[in-house]
């Protein structure tokens, strides 16, 4: 119970049936205006997955038993707080977060898998509660941040459109790699913007069409040559990715049950028409710029403007660059 108390987030929930405040009650997060809604602490997860309240094309239930079988992006034997911090300097956007959101700051990761990312940015005091639907992936994430001593994330179970949390709690909303695996991307942007305060931050990561082409060629591929299709990969071939980590990777990027492709103009109408304020992109939407990763620079501070032609050509050279699986970051604030 002590464990729970230190991290309880009684204060992010909301009752998904009443919209009343939850309490730390024996073991369980329990609603204030109907005691019949309980979300349950199991190994220090807070289980709180509310189901769809329709029963129609929608595909959660097929990607949650996919990542179920396929933690993704699953960890090494060895990773410890120094592997993790040094992997995440090696990739760049991690570090790129550390240094652009302030430490104390409290961050809704939605989409979290086996939950780096969360634990990475916990590292420098800010408060993180991380959600995925799949529990085998959450296990990981929860054991790598007990073993590591870590106390900032909260790691639950939740579904990305039914999310029982308070409006306007956060300052940060990241969600990248998930909504792509959804039936309507767009909706359920719509829905992460009600739990980011005014001022605050949304970071969005979806496949690109064009950026992408390289990685769906090599799809079509593994009917032919199965998994040996990672000795293809340039992600798996430039950080040497083995194991249950390489396996991993190639099940999430060639088998994959559902994904859908995006553009930057498509996400940029999503701002428009929720007004949201663009802030940067990566790749930027400004052809032939590059954003340097060093001390003074912020993923937070606006690029300059871009042309229709100027997202093109930009999203067209992500194609020579698909170490990501063609994946682009969009980033705006809410007004």
């Amino acid at each position: 119970m002590a464990d729970i108390l230190q991290g309880s987030v009684a204060d992010l929930l909301r009752c998904p049936r009443t919209g009343a405040a939850m309490r730390l009650g024996e073991g369980a997060y329990v609603s204030v205006g109907d005691d019949r809604v309980r979300f349950p602490v199991e190994g220090g997860i807070l289980r709180a997955f509310v189901p769809h309240d329709r029963a129609d094309a929608d595909v959660t239930q097929d990607m949650k038993a996919f990542y179920e079988e396929n933690p993704f992006p699953n960890y090494e034997d060895l990773d410890n707080i120094g592997s993790l911090i040094q992997k995440s300097l090696d990739r760049g956007f991690p570090e790129m977060l550390n240094r652009s959101i302030p430490p104390h700051a409290t961050v809704l990761e939605v989409g979290c898998g086996t939950g780096q990312l969360g634990n990475f940015l916990s590292i420098a005091g800010r408060r993180v509660l991380s959600v995925d639907m799949c529990l085998n992936s959450l296990r990981l994430a929860q054991r790598f941040k007990e073993h590591q001593g870590l106390t900032g994330g909260t790691f639950a179970q939740m579904n990305l459109f039914r999310l029982p949390l308070r409006a306007a709690a956060f300052d940060v909303v990241i969600c990248t790699g998930v909504l792509h695996h959804t039936n309507d991307a767009q909706e359920g942007f719509r829905g992460l913007l009600s739990f980011l305060r005014p001022g605050g931050h949304v970071i969005v990561g979806l496949y690109n069409r064009y950026g992408r082409l390289k990685t769906r060629t090599r799809r079509v591929l593994t009917r032919w040559i199965g998994d040996r299709v990672a000795a293809l990969d340039p992600y798996i071939r430039g950080h040497r990715v083995e194991g249950e980590k390489r396996q991993a990777w190639v099940m999430d990027q060639y088998r994959n049950p559902h994904e859908t492709l995006h553009t930057m103009d498509e996400v940029l109408r999503w701002f428009a028409a929720a007004k949201i304020s663009f802030v940067r992109a990566l790749p930027s939407t400004v052809f032939g710029s590059r954003f340097e990763m060093d001390y003074h620079h912020s993923l937070f501070e606006p690029e300059g403007p871009s042309s229709r032609v100027d997202r093109l050509l930009s999203q067209l050279q992500q194609m020579r660059h698909d170490t990501e699986g063609g994946l682009f970051i969009m980033i705006g604030t809410k007004n």
